[in-house]
């Protein structure tokens, strides 16, 4: 599918004022602009995040009463368990709670629900086993909000519950000792888009402060909450929520703690992916993520979880690389479903597939990839045992969760957000429910055209160091701040090298000469001499040397 460009509005007058005003070129004021930052002060504060930017976390509601009931039960001797999810959000949330803990009573355990026989979220029968122990407390962490039976049953049986959670609320909500979450309608923290180890985060700021306030450390050596930042960087870049506010410094400054970790498990993992001597967002989201996921995938989340908690390094290297095993293993089977569903895709067009050979663990990478390559919603269903188990991805312009909301009388159960859901269904439902799902997609006409999002026009010659260190300040990039995208004016191409998947040029505007490096295709052929590119700018170490290329986004004759 050709792309077509999309301008976003060209403000020269705000622009200036906004430059004027923190001393940055005008086309970095315009990027600005572009993620609705006018004023002075929120700009300057999304340049340079700092930790004292973080919202008050007893603003998040309940928070007060979570606190006093945790402090409580240490204070007591009761025994707590951490009950969290198996993705990566949940892992870290739960080690991250879990390690907070672990210094200040040894009557705290954790619990990880089996992906393929337990499936997400709180299940009866892990209440159950969690009463009989002994608990009286269990915190959730990325899970919590929707199981109200299961949290009913745990009240029935002596268990207080403090769900920490950031997913959507349902109308009714469970009947939980305390609820944290940020999407709560009545709740006053003003960032509802944290991750579930940013909600987490939020919970263990908050104890730190109430048992400093009450001596718990008077004479002894208060923890440092920053060297956390690792598992919370971790947990929301894996989780894919946007990138600014609170999650943009968590990831800045978490990112600095991953290179620097202590952490044994983390540092295996990170020798094992072969990331010893750097570390960037793309790093944690397709080396690091994958093999923590993997094991939750292949329904041994309680490996990483090990992992992430380890304080031995001998036990963090086999740990790491039992998770390298199985993340190969993942692939083997992903790269099966991939030619099968790849397959399915081109003979019948449809959005919806099914096969009771599936691995439920794994469709949600392979919808994620015919999204991808299609720009098409795809949910793909593992038959297995009875019941159908569902995963599906969606590009811009196609809000999946409320697709499933339309199709809801059809389903068992289902959960997610605009771009990822999970759901259950039964199979004798399943020709109604593709029915309906492949008639809301064919009706959505914002998926029939590829857009590609213009920041700006430049000009070669704004394009210099100068220039560069300015564009790193939005850095991380993510969803909600996207790497900035420029369009060129006319271009010259001196030089063109083609292989089978790449495209090298050689581009001149006046005085000014660039190499510019993208994936081949076959829109671009056959260039032209003169084109106009869209692009990002980038820098390249070359003999201590620094270089600035443009990434390739797209080209116009």
């Amino acid at each position: 599918m050709q792309v077509s460009w999309k301008f976003l509005p060209k403000e020269p007058e705000r622009a200036k004022k906004l430059a004027n005003a923190l001393r940055i070129p005008t086309l970095i004021a315009q990027l600005l602009l572009n993620r609705g930052l006018e004023d002075p002060v929120r700009a300057y504060h999304f340049l340079f995040p700092k930790l004292s930017d973080l919202h008050n976390p007893f603003l998040l509601k309940d928070m007060d009463r979570a606190v006093f009931r945790i402090a409580q039960a240490i204070a007591n001797g009761e025994k707590i368990v951490v009950y969290g999810d198996y993705d990566v959000d949940g892992l870290t949330s739960t080690a991250l709670i879990y390690h907070f803990l672990h210094r200040l009573t040894p009557h705290i355990d954790f619990y990880i629900p089996n992906r393929i026989h337990e499936g997400y979220g709180l299940n009866i029968e892990a209440v159950k086993r969690i009463a009989t122990k002994g608990f009286t407390l269990m915190i959730t962490t990325d899970c919590g909000i929707s199981n109200c039976e299961e949290i009913a049953l745990a009240k029935n049986l002596g268990l207080d519950v403090i769900v920490v959670d950031h997913h959507k609320v349902p109308s009714n909500p469970p009947p939980a000792y305390a609820i944290i979450n940020p999407k709560q309608n009545d709740c006053p923290f003003p960032f509802k888009e944290l991750a579930g180890v940013g909600v987490a985060f939020n919970l263990i700021i908050a104890l730190r402060r109430y048992l400093k306030g009450n001596g718990a450390w008077d004479g002894g050596e208060i923890p440092n909450l920053k060297a956390y930042l690792d598992l919370v960087a971790l947990g929301t870049i894996a989780d894919i929520v946007p990138l600014i506010d609170e999650n943009r410094i968590f990831v800045r400054y978490g990112l600095e703690v991953l290179k620097q970790t202590e952490r044994p498990g983390i540092k295996a993992l990170k020798e094992i992916s072969g990331l010893n001597h750097r570390l960037n967002c793309w790093d944690v989201a397709f080396r690091l993520s994958p093999r923590l996921n993997a094991a939750g995938r292949m329904g041994k989340a309680g490996l990483a979880l090990r992992l992430l908690i380890s304080e031995d390094k001998e036990e963090a290297k086999s740990l790491a690389g039992k998770l390298n095993e199985l993340n190969q293993e993942r692939q083997r089977i992903e790269e099966r479903i991939w030619r099968e569903a790849n397959r399915m895709v081109k003979e019948t067009g449809h959005c919806v597939l099914a096969n009771p050979q599936w691995h439920p663990g794994v469709i949600g990478i392979v919808a994620g990839r015919l999204t991808e390559a299609f720009n098409r919603p795809t949910i793909l269903i593992s038959l297995w045992q009875g019941q159908g188990r569902g995963s599906g991805r969606s590009p811009n312009g196609f809000n999946l969760y409320q697709a499933l909301e339309s199709c809801a009388p059809y389903l068992s159960s289902y959960g997610g957000h605009e771009f990822a859901v999970g759901l259950k269904i039964m199979p004798e439902n399943l020709e109604r429910f593709i029915r309906q799902f492949e008639q809301l997609v064919n009706s959505c006409e914002e998926l029939n055209a590829q857009r590609l999002y213009i920041d700006a026009e430049a000009d070669f010659k704004e394009i210099n160091l100068e220039f560069m260190r300015h564009l790193q300040l939005f850095e991380p990039y993510g969803l909600g701040n996207p790497e900035p995208t420029f369009c060129s004016k006319p271009l010259e191409v001196k030089q063109s090298i083609v292989n089978e998947r790449h495209l090298k040029l050689l581009v001149s505007q006046g005085n000014a000469l660039f190499e510019a490096i993208g994936p081949n295709s076959p829109y671009f052929h056959p260039l032209p001499k003169y084109i106009k590119l869209a692009f990002t700018p980038y820098q390249e170490n070359w003999r201590q040397i620094q270089l600035i290329k443009l990434r390739i986004r797209d080209i116009m004759s």
